[in-house]
């Protein structure tokens, strides 16, 4: 029995973790928890039978009878409590994105890989059975080779239904630099690299419209791969649309197109031809195999899907987007731990996220 201990209480935790946690009970028991918000705190644990109910994190992180720890705090603050959960010999489950700041996300990246501690970076997007398939049917060759790509995100933030999650003072003014582009944005971005590998330069512009978040709210982007494989991007979260999609993925290959959208992958080879599909099971199908695979993971059964070096990378793509819009130019994606670089020629410059 793994022995959990919560960082935070909000709406990611309520409506994503603990659902699926709840389908562990014979590996799991969530037994402590921690948040800013001490009486919400209490609340929650009463509601749902918590027994311990800490006054801080770090008084939470000193409990011995917490084996790991579900860290889902705010953009700005989850670099630093992800590293003391680390140092405080826990396992971890953190939210995305890594860290709010690229130096952050080294540290971690160097503290996670110098520990025997398991450390998973719940980008849930890694977990998509739709996503697994799709890079299995690009490896096969079922489209020959990839030639371009098209990656689209449409939804609108301050839609009635999705205002429980973005009501929260550090989503209105995150201390955070990339405001909703580097909140949401890792997720298309975890997935473009889940099956088409390394992004290697970015052409971006941001759009800054909404006036209920602060900071770009929407991205469109060029890209290319490291393996030179071109294709264009655009994240639309102001999109006033009757029906949204949280992802739209197309790839075009020289003997046919791969796309999923709503969790339903197609391949299709020409007009009017059949196409081939498989979807994911489950409402919280990504949130339950990434539990999963961190219970798995600890008993030494499985590695990390979800590890913190692709987090990085996540991040990486986004700082590379944040860069080329400010400059209006081309830059090249960090591939290197500490060393970021911008145009087309190496070297170090500052990076985009930064307080």
């Amino acid at each position: 029995m793994i022995r959990i201990g919560m960082i935070g209480c909000g709406m990611a935790v309520q409506r994503l973790h603990f659902p699926a946690l709840k389908r562990l009970r014979r590996w799991v028991a969530v037994v402590a928890l921690a948040a800013s918000n001490y009486e919400r705190a209490k609340a929650f644990a009463a509601g749902v039978k918590i027994a311990r109910v800490h006054t801080t994190y770090e008084e939470l992180l000193a409990d011995s009878a917490v084996d790991a720890v579900l860290v889902a705090v705010p953009i700005e603050l989850n670099g630093r409590v992800l590293l003391d959960a680390l140092h405080a010999g826990k396992h971890v489950m953190a939210e995305k994105p890594i860290a709010a700041t690229l130096d952050e996300a080294y540290m971690i990246v160097r503290e996670a890989d110098g520990r025997s501690q398991v450390c998973l970076i719940a980008e849930n997007f890694r977990y998509r059975l739709d996503l697994a398939q799709m890079r299995s049917l690009v490896d096969s060759g079922a489209i020959g080779n990839v030639i371009a790509f098209q990656l689209k995100v449409n939804f609108d933030v301050t839609a009635a239904a999705r205002q429980p999650w973005i009501s929260r003072g550090w989503r209105h003014y995150g201390r955070h630099a990339g405001g909703f582009v580097l909140d949401a944005g890792v997720h298309p971005i975890a997935a473009l690299r889940e099956v088409l590998g390394e992004v290697s330069e970015v052409y971006a512009q941001t759009l800054n419209s909404s006036s209920l978040v602060h900071g770009p709210d929407s991205i469109l982007m060029q890209v290319r791969m490291k393996s030179g494989v071109p294709g264009h991007c655009f994240f639309c979260y102001t999109a006033k649309e009757a029906r949204e999609n949280a992802l739209d993925f197309a790839i075009f290959g020289t003997e046919g197109v791969l796309r999923t959208g709503r969790k339903l992958i197609k391949v299709t080879r020409g007009p009017g031809r059949k196409h081939e599909s498989v979807k994911t099971s489950g409402r919280y199908g990504e949130y339950l195999r990434q539990w999963q695979n961190f219970c798995a993971a600890i008993r030494g059964e499985e590695q990390i899907i979800s590890t913190a070096r692709k987090a990085f990378g996540d991040l990486a793509v986004v700082d590379a987007a944040l860069r080329s819009s400010a400059a209006g130019k081309p830059c090249l994606v960090n591939h290197e731990f500490g060393v970021t670089s911008s145009g087309t020629g190496a070297g170090k410059s500052r990076s985009a996220l930064s307080y």
